[in-house]
């Protein structure tokens, strides 16, 4: 049995390793935050935007326009980086924070916690969102959510 604990510790060890020296390999992206809201109209998307079409065609019109999203400015020489979330079990989760925003030659990485920043909603399924304005590429993109990258994920970017 001790065998399998140094084991798995050592595999634990290898694995934190592995991410501290991927990490340190990155910098830092400078972002804006464009939106943040507990409106969501989508509730489970990250998708990355390179002009204010995909926003024309999938988001409802009150949306956009609140947000500006249709603001062509947005776009010149950037995109953004769109995280919608659905409260699925009304925790109170009501902000996407983010970490930050950094790269390297072969990925974009967007870390974020979702979070619960106003205990006076906590009776409410809420749909947080967080869109981010960032230089425009066509790195691949990971997400960290809460400490956690997410799976693969394909066709995030919509021209």
């Amino acid at each position: 049995m001790t065998k399998k604990v140094i084991l798995a510790s050592l595999i634990i060890g290898l694995i934190s390793f592995g991410q501290i020296y991927s990490q340190e390999n990155l910098n830092k992206v400078e972002y804006k935050i464009v939106a943040e809201g507990t409106d969501a109209p989508i509730p489970e998307l990250k998708i990355v935007c390179l002009n204010k079409f995909f926003n024309k065609d999938y988001l409802p019109a009150d949306f956009s326009k609140k947000y500006n999203l249709e603001d062509n400015t947005l776009y010149k020489k950037k995109m953004l980086v769109q995280i919608f979330q659905l409260d699925k079990d009304k925790n109170g989760l009501d902000k996407i924070e983010l970490i930050g925003v950094n790269e390297n030659d072969e990925k974009l990485l967007i870390e974020y916690n979702i979070v619960n920043s106003d205990k006076s909603n906590d009776d409410r399924q809420l749909t947080p969102f967080l869109i981010v304005q960032v230089p425009k590429s066509k790195k691949k993109i990971t997400f960290i959510e809460n400490g956690i990258e997410l799976g693969k994920a394909s066709k995030l970017y919509v021209e």
